[in-house]
């Protein structure tokens, strides 16, 4: 399944400090409670092979990508073996990007699995999957997070392409599904080994072949998982040629059915949602009800949640429409033991017009960056501390303001959300 690109514009700077400003005409100290839910954003329409993300650094200048050491982002590597359609046997390292809160844990962990371009020059081009947004959600519930670049994408694409559905009339959907189960299995047992991992407490997710992922993955029944999201999962197809047709959908309902059968084998199946759209250019959302029914006829547990088109392409939901899907989520695991919200929630409204740049401190350079913010497009989000600032524009945008602020801080103040859209807000970081 192909994913695109958002555009976004971020900045961040420094400046040097509150001194005696009008800040305090906020009435900060009173806005410290509450809970308005992000708005939602519209869905950009650039096109590229990855999946949506950019680093935190500005990325236009063409800069190697920061790691993002609020989230404490590294990157590891771990051996796996599969097979391919022709039982032909393929060894690789897998490169997984990682994320973890602070502090020594043990932490809970998520195993997040990117969706596949259609074209094998988009696959190849891949960068290291980070998904960035989906990880900082995570990351504020919580969990240590990690993200598998397969094989056949990126750096490993020339090591084979094991999850290749091969032909569209004859789709070969049971040895991709394998073989991508087994990358998502070799990951979750890499990261349970890590000391500061609750190996008890592992929840998988994905979207589009990533979903597909996911859910084959419950069908191994590997110790410790407890829940698993799939966003719009499925294989083949094309949206320009064949919208809202997937390749052989009877074929991928048996699969998700054995999937299902062998989730639910000496019971207990875990808990599964399923995501999707009305308007998804990949998979038509019919046929999401029909394999989650399958799963379940089969004795998995599923719940759907259909949402409302998205953008031009509901596909998309999982790649630019964080705001969205968040509390979503964040309402499913709820009841299974991950009560900590991972949506931003704005805590209030203060009493100063968007425009008014007095309120702020009288420093010319965080005056200069909002004065940027004022200007951009929404959705638009500004955070500051008083002394660093940070600017973002498009889907995740809070989140992101706030990561871009916080690179400065270093022992400082941690930044809060100043404005959003048109409206002066504040909120924890």
């Amino acid at each position: 399944m192909s994913v695109k690109h958002r555009t976004i514009i971020d900045g961040a700077g420094t400046g040097t400090g509150w001194g005696t400003s009008r800040f305090a005409v906020l009435g900060l100290a009173a806005l410290l409670g509450g809970g308005l839910v992000l708005g939602v954003p519209s869905a950009a329409r650039a096109q590229d092979a990855t999946t949506g993300d950019l680093p935190l650094a500005a990325s236009a200048t063409g800069s190697p990508p920061r790691l993002a050491n609020d989230i404490r982002e590294a990157v590891i590597r771990v051996p796996v073996s599969v097979e391919n359609h022709l039982g032909r046997r393929i060894d690789a390292e897998l490169i997984v990007t990682t994320f973890r809160p602070a502090g020594p844990g043990p932490f809970p962990l998520v195993v997040l699995n990117h969706g596949r371009p259609v074209s094998e020059q988009d696959r190849a081009a891949m960068k290291r999957q980070r998904l960035e947004g989906a990880a900082r959600f995570f990351v504020r519930k919580g969990f240590a997070v990690a993200v598998p670049t397969r094989i056949g994408y990126g750096e490993l694409a020339g090591a084979g392409d094991p999850e290749s559905s091969v032909r569209c009339d004859a789709p070969r959907y049971e040895a991709a599904a394998a073989a991508a189960a087994a990358q998502v299995a070799a990951v979750v047992r890499h990261m349970q080994s890590a000391a500061d991992i609750d190996a008890s407490r592992v929840v998988l997710a994905g979207q589009s072949l990533g979903g597909f992922a996911t859910m084959a993955a419950t069908g191994e029944r590997l110790p410790g998982v407890v829940a698993a999201i799939d966003f719009a999962g499925g294989h083949g197809g094309n949206p320009d040629t064949h919208t809202g047709e997937p390749c052989r959908p009877d074929e991928l309902a048996r699969r998700f059915a054995d999937f299902g059968r062998r989730a639910a084998q000496g019971g207990h199946p875990v808990p599964t949602l399923w995501v999707f759209t009305e308007n998804d250019r990949f998979i038509a959302p019919r046929y999401q009800e029909r394999w989650s029914a399958a799963y379940r006829d089969a004795g998995g547990l599923a719940q759907t949640r259909l949402m409302p088109a998205f953008g031009e392409d509901g596909h998309q939901l999982f790649a630019k429409g964080n705001d969205v899907w968040q509390p979503v989520v964040d309402e499913f695991l709820k009841p299974l033991g991950f009560p900590i919200p991972g949506a931003l929630r704005v805590a209030g409204v203060g009493s100063s017009a968007v425009e008014d740049t007095a309120a702020l401190p009288a420093d010319g350079r965080i005056v200069n960056g909002y004065r940027k913010f004022l200007a951009a497009r929404e959705p638009r989000a500004f955070a500051t501390n008083g002394s660093h600032w940070g600017l973002a524009v498009g889907d995740d945008a809070a989140s992101r303001a706030l990561a871009l602020c916080d690179q400065f801080t270093d022992g400082e103040e941690r930044c809060r959300l100043y404005a959003i859209n048109r409206t002066i807000v504040w909120s924890a970081p």
